[in-house]
């Protein structure tokens, strides 16, 4: 007697079931950073005139995360102006920034008081986007705030071939959502 093969004739099942999520709701926040309430700042108090070496002034700044996500900030400037250029050769107009510091004095004897120094009297160039504070400052919740006091000196080595003449300065501080 031989063996034979043996075939069943039927159906194989496979058996299967899916779930499908839904409902899922992605929103991007939103950065929103605003300097004492304003997309943009004009300040007088910052300013100075018929200063003489060694003279300062300071103003501190109120920034506002009036976004949705936390921020990061950073802080480009320089001097402009007709005569930013002479100013810069002779680095004769120094900024510190102070997060967290009150403002002392007045007039053309103003200075930052307390807080953490953000950037040690540094001269500025005359070109007004230079990189200020490059490491992130923050982070700053969405709907928090914190104080920025921002000192100007002119230099008490300063020469007099600047008697007379005229710069500004301009500061931007930039939002970053990178809060790494």
């Amino acid at each position: 007697m031989g063996l034979g093969l043996l075939s069943l004739p039927g159906t194989w099942a496979l058996w299967t079931d899916a779930v499908g999520i839904g409902g899922t709701t992605l929103t991007s926040g939103t950065l929103d950073l605003k300097v004492d309430n304003g997309d943009s700042v004009t300040t007088s108090t910052l300013s100075m005139s018929a200063m003489v070496p060694g003279n300062s002034s300071a103003q501190v700044l109120t920034l506002r995360d009036a976004g949705t996500a936390p921020l990061d900030w950073t802080v480009t400037g320089g001097l402009g102006g007709t005569d930013a250029a002479a100013y810069a050769t002779a680095g004769a107009v120094k900024l510190r920034l102070v997060a967290g510091a009150t403002r002392s004095g007045s007039g053309n004897a103003a200075t930052c008081t307390g807080g953490t120094v953000v950037l040690a009297s540094t001269a500025l160039t005359a070109t007004t986007s230079t990189t200020l504070v490059g490491t992130r400052q923050g982070p700053l919740a969405s709907g928090a705030t914190s104080t920025l006091c921002v000192e100007i000196t002119f230099d008490a080595a300063a020469p007099q071939t600047l008697a007379g003449l005229t710069t500004t300065v301009s500061l931007t501080i930039a939002a970053t959502s990178d809060v790494s």
